[in-house]
């Protein structure tokens, strides 16, 4: 379970939004008033993009999490408490999750059943394997990388796009995609790339799924890089179609979201996996126009 498998993950979430609204100076209060920051080696991936006297700061992420995560590094949350709006892959609250998963999330003829083709794992967890069953593969993938990251310590509702949309529900939000998209193209990848899917989910080892947490907290590009790859092995539906495709969709829509807006600063957040590697959200929002730098090589003051 990795960062390609990060749609499943966020689709099947249920967001709850329980924490009042705060102005930007008590938003910013509160988070000094913390006892402590995130750890000093944590350096998230982190950009800012500037386009005709705006600016986009860009954070990679991943969609599990736990407490210690928060705060952020400082120079993050500085950006999102100065940004106008906060910008995600998809917003959960616009979809009908449920309709979504009746249409989507079930098994079609012909799919294997779970218990045989995983005996090891099913003998050790039957109740879980058992209620998947009936899903569909993509399905069975997520819930079982869930179940793994949640035995240590990592949660969904910790994830960096929960946090933050959670923390101040006044500001406006926008998405990138839609959920539908999310639910059509995971839906729409082969057999063979489903089953690469739960494969991955089942047999990565604790030390795998840790590395991954690791690799974003230090802002290791090419070992998030390495684990993508990795895991694409020979499909090229996992870096073409989930990664390669969409960031030049998210490109473009960043693009518009500039020039049709009157906001003047965006905090994005997307999948770690949009923003290393080849044909990286950085690199195509360069090669449209926008002047674009590593903040933790510069540094982006949000003030």
């Amino acid at each position: 379970m990795g960062l390609t498998s990060q749609i499943p993950l966020k689709i099947a979430m249920m967001l709850q939004f329980c924490l009042r609204k705060f102005t930007t100076i008590g938003i910013l209060s509160l988070l000094l008033s913390c006892t402590a920051f995130a750890a000093e080696s944590d350096k998230p991936p982190f950009f800012k993009a500037s386009y005709q006297g705006k600016e986009v700061y860009l954070l990679g992420s991943i969609h599990i999490g736990k407490a210690d995560f928060y705060p952020l590094p400082l120079q993050i949350e500085q950006a999102y408490v100065a940004s106008d709006a906060l910008v995600i892959e998809a917003d959960v609250t616009k979809a009908n999750v449920q309709q979504l998963l009746q249409q989507y999330g079930f098994a079609k003829g012909g799919q294997l059943d779970i218990n045989s083709q995983y005996p090891k794992y099913c003998g050790q967890n039957q109740t879980m394997c058992d209620g998947l069953k009936p899903l569909a593969t993509w399905l069975q993938a997520n819930q079982i990388g869930v179940a793994r990251f949640a035995s240590l310590g990592f949660t969904p509702e910790a994830g960096v796009d929960v946090t933050f949309i959670a923390r101040d529900p006044a500001k406006p939000l926008l998405e990138l995609e839609s959920v539908q998209f999310q639910f059509d193209l995971i839906s729409s990848f082969s057999d063979k790339t489903q089953q690469q899917l739960l494969d991955e989910a089942i047999n990565a080892t604790d030390d795998d799924m840790l590395k991954l947490v690791s690799a974003w907290r230090t802002g290791d590009h090419q070992g998030i890089t390495d684990i993508m790859e990795h895991q694409a092995e020979d499909s090229d539906e996992l870096l073409d179609k989930l990664l390669w495709q969409r960031n030049h969709m998210m490109t473009k829509r960043i693009v518009e979201i500039l020039q049709q807006s009157d906001y003047q600063q965006l905090f994005v957040i997307v999948g770690a996996g949009h923003v290393v590697g080849q044909q990286a959200l950085p690199e195509l929002l360069q090669n449209a126009g926008l002047s674009v730098v590593d903040c933790w090589q510069t540094g982006c003051s949000a003030y």
